[in-house]
């Protein structure tokens, strides 16, 4: 899914959220059946209950937009906020909804991020990866922003691979696979550390590729946080700046990546088992390309966006 946002490049969009708390609840839907363990997740991060601003759902009735949610916006203004982004982009009301919930959940990621502690692990995921408290709260809050969105049917993650039930409508609903915060492993060291998410129309996560997607984006944590999407129908992808009042501002637009001077190798250690990969390797040296690699996918990801001209590589 990292590479999403990358090839993906063809289209874009994106939402923004006001950091002022909402005085209007918004309640889970009643349909939402997730299994009770996942509930008790959900139920023990109340992060979400008063902070999120949305339209309240007898507003909002999802409807299947005629271009699938694609985005039919023709130009793009640097400096606008998201929400004015996202409100001429695609006329998907239950869209704009998904990503103004996921924008608002990296909004409080970015924070916890900055005041985590990460003295231990918690446990280990299917992955085999291990979950810092972090990750667990990052992938909390992004479950309960497609929750509270009540335009989400299906959503999964890396920390929670099975298909968990939102509560949303099928026909002009959405489905979300996510990676909750790539680069846990790194949080300590204060390395850039992010969010990762695909977006595709209806109740699908099996079967289905990037290019079927409706969106795509990554949230960005680093020395600035910063929210990069691209959407289906509109060329390139953009970047929002987090601002210091929590408002996300336009200020960046990419829509070529030309062939440059630097290489990003994952997995180096395969080296040593695959001649082919040192090979290359060891051509990138020789041709004196320049090393960028972080140890997360998604600020190296970002690099190939930033700087329009990187080769990303990994031998799996």
């Amino acid at each position: 899914m990292e590479t999403s946002v990358i090839s993906y490049s063809r289209g874009i969009l994106l939402p923004s959220v006001s950091s002022q708390r909402s005085s209007t609840l918004v309640s889970p839907p009643s349909s939402f059946s997730a299994s009770s363990s996942f509930k008790q997740r959900l139920k023990s991060s109340s992060i979400f209950g008063d902070s999120l601003r949305l339209t309240p759902r007898s507003q909002l009735k999802a409807t299947k937009a005629k271009n699938n949610g694609a985005f039919t916006m023709t130009k793009c203004e640097i400096g606008q906020s998201l929400e004015e982004f996202l409100t001429q982009a695609t006329p998907d009301k239950g869209l704009r909804t998904l990503l103004m919930c996921m924008g608002e959940a990296l909004r409080t990621i970015a924070f916890k991020v900055r005041t985590a502690s990460c003295g231990g692990t918690a446990c280990v995921n299917s992955f085999g990866d291990e979950q810092l408290a972090v990750d667990m709260l990052a992938d909390k809050l992004l479950f309960e922003a497609l929750q509270y969105s009540h335009v989400c049917k299906y959503a999964c993650s890396e920390e929670v691979p099975e298909l968990q039930d939102m509560g949303g409508p099928v026909e002009g609903g959405f489905s979300v696979a996510f990676d909750p915060l790539d680069g846990s492993s790194i949080v300590d060291t204060n390395f850039t550390v992010g969010t990762i998410f695909g977006v595709w129309p209806g109740d699908k996560l099996t079967g289905v590729t990037g290019a079927d997607q409706v969106a795509a984006a990554m949230g960005i944590y680093g020395p600035r946080t910063t929210y990069v999407l691209a959407g289906k129908g509109f060329p390139g992808t953009h970047e929002f700046l987090l601002l210091d009042e929590g408002k996300w501002q336009h200020v960046k637009e990419t829509t070529e990546i030309n062939e440059g001077k630097m290489f990003s190798p994952g997995n180096l250690r395969a080296t040593f088992d695959n001649s082919e990969y040192s090979k290359l390797i060891d051509y990138y040296v020789k041709e004196k390309y320049t090393l960028r690699y972080t140890g997360g996918m998604v600020p190296d990801v970002n690099q190939v966006r930033s700087s329009l001209a990187l080769l990303l590589l990994n031998d799996t």
